[in-house]
């Protein structure tokens, strides 16, 4: 069965997506939608493409065929360093700080396409230079404090837990105030506690932003997600409410009725 979008538009969507890497066809004809101001979750099964779909929409890899649509417009030669300045904004797997940079530093870092001045405006002293860094700085202090880990602004990623450390990568990924967050397996790693923590985070970010969630830790798919797009072998295999995909045969063979039957 082929899945299709629904007739409403998404606020991001990629539309008949196919790419092949290293002679292996990763992503076969993935249409999938992410409705604005809702958590929408893509899973499936380990090397299911789940990635692939984060790095073309990122603009790390561009694919063989199809499109991705963004707030109605086609995207074309996707730069991932303009994404900021689009409104997408996008986690790694892992945490992915800068080890050299404090946590306030780091966090900055993901508002700087915000900051308007340059290397020779900052070296020259202009004014604006200074009064847009401490704006910046301000709000990564203000970002910092909604995560509840002000207190470890001048502290470096290695001194601080993994917990943290990964509070601190999505931090650095709002700051920026993205209409669409992509969010790339922010659980890993983190205790139970920790998770509920977080799904009552990303359920607080909706309906102002609109995030998209690749994530293998099921009761916290089941828990937040509005809509799940499910993919097996590169290929969309099933769509729905955390329900409706609860139950789903197909969903059901493709992880062994394990991780989504409970």
């Amino acid at each position: 069965m082929k899945y299709v979008l629904p007739l409403t538009h998404p606020l991001l969507s990629t539309e008949n997506v196919s790419i092949t890497l290293s002679g292996l066809k990763i992503l076969d004809d993935v249409s999938i939608g992410v409705p604005q101001g809702t958590v929408t979750g893509l899973i499936g099964p380990n090397g299911a493409g789940k990635t692939t779909v984060f790095n073309i929409m990122s603009g790390f890899l561009t694919p063989d065929e199809g499109n991705v649509r963004f707030d109605g417009k086609k995207l074309k030669h996707i730069k991932t360093h303009h994404l900021t300045k689009m409104g997408i904004s996008r986690t790694l797997q892992g945490v992915g700080l800068f080890e050299s940079l404090t946590a306030l530093e780091n966090v900055m870092l993901g508002g700087s396409a915000r900051v308007k001045s340059g290397i020779v405006a900052d070296s020259l002293g202009m004014p604006w230079a200074d009064s847009e860094q401490n704006k910046l700085r301000s709000q990564a202090m203000e970002t910092l404090a909604e995560f509840g880990i002000a207190d470890i602004a001048d502290r470096y990623p290695g001194e601080l837990p993994y917990p943290v450390q990964k509070r601190v990568a999505i931090a650095r990924s709002l700051i920026s105030d993205p209409k669409v967050l992509l969010l790339d397996e922010p659980a890993g790693g983190i205790s139970a506690s920790d998770m509920a923590e977080l799904g009552r985070m990303i359920k607080s970010w909706t309906p102002k932003r609109t995030v998209l969630l690749v994530e293998h830790h099921m009761e916290l798919v089941m828990e937040v997600c509005d809509l799940i797009w499910v993919l097996d072998a590169g290929k969309v295999i099933a769509s729905g409410s955390p329900e409706e995909v609860r139950t789903n045969p197909a969903v059901l063979a493709a992880y062994l009725g394990e991780e989504v039957s409970h």
